[in-house]
């Protein structure tokens, strides 16, 4: 069984028609989401209806959360909260629907765990040792997998058990150790921050136990002129050149 993992979506209609097309060439068995199908870029209701129509998986990410107004957006950075009141006023009641109904993890066949930010708190981001440990700790005493697939910092990471992870040297493909557990980021697909434009994801390939992470080009400026059409701030589009 091979499933590819994406996360952070965030409305990018351009990247996920491209991410469909990426895999279709390189064939996989299942796509599962992270989280964050909204949020920032244009095209809410549009990726909403691809996950949809395809049949993907998804849990809730905080945007989610925010835009299906669960939650007010207190913590959010101005540019986000704006962002995320748009998707909120832009989504049809039906897609609202959707969201409001997503879980907040999800156990896959009983091999891998699926979470947001962390398995202790749907908004935290891993992105250090001593965050990551917590959760494999977390992860030991709370659940019967060995692999737990994260988002929400856009950062394409993974920390073991063994301690043996690389934040600056992520390697384009890991083999799991048996009896180690791992956390592991696919990065985003809409919104990439650890200075790579382009849009990533992941493949765990679970009879070969092992995971390879991908990375594509889409039009970026099609989501800049989107952005503009919607007048939204022109920002969500620059930074997506940047990769931050």
């Amino acid at each position: 069984m091979k499933t590819a993992v994406i996360s952070d979506i965030h409305g990018n209609l351009a990247a996920l028609e491209a991410f469909f097309t990426v895999i279709e060439l390189i064939g996989v068995d299942r796509t599962v989401c992270l989280g964050d199908v909204v949020g920032y870029n244009p095209w809410p209701n549009e990726c909403i209806e691809l996950l949809k129509g395809h049949g993907i998986p998804s849990i809730m990410g905080n945007h989610d959360r925010v835009a299906a107004g669960l939650q007010e957006p207190v913590y959010f950075n101005d540019l986000a909260r704006e962002a995320v009141l748009k998707t909120k006023d832009m989504l049809t009641e039906a897609n609202r629907d959707y969201l409001t109904l997503l879980p907040e993890k999800m156990n896959v066949d009983k091999k891998f765990l699926l979470v947001h930010g962390s398995i202790i708190d749907p908004d935290e981001y891993i992105l250090t040792p001593a965050a990551a440990a917590r959760n494999i700790n977390a992860m030991r005493d709370t659940t019967d997998v060995e692999i737990c697939f994260f988002g929400h910092s856009h950062v394409v990471s993974y920390f073991s058990s063994a301690g043996n992870s690389d934040l600056s040297r992520v390697p384009t493909e890991l083999f799991l150790m048996k009896d180690c557990l791992y956390l592991i980021n696919p990065g985003s697909i809409g919104q990439p921050r650890d200075g790579d434009s382009r849009a990533s994801f992941l493949i765990f390939n679970e009879e070969e136990n092992r995971v390879e992470f991908h990375r594509f080009e889409y039009d970026i400026e099609s989501v800049v002129r989107e952005l503009k059409r919607q007048e939204m701030d022109l920002f969500l589009g620059e930074r997506l050149y940047l990769g931050k």
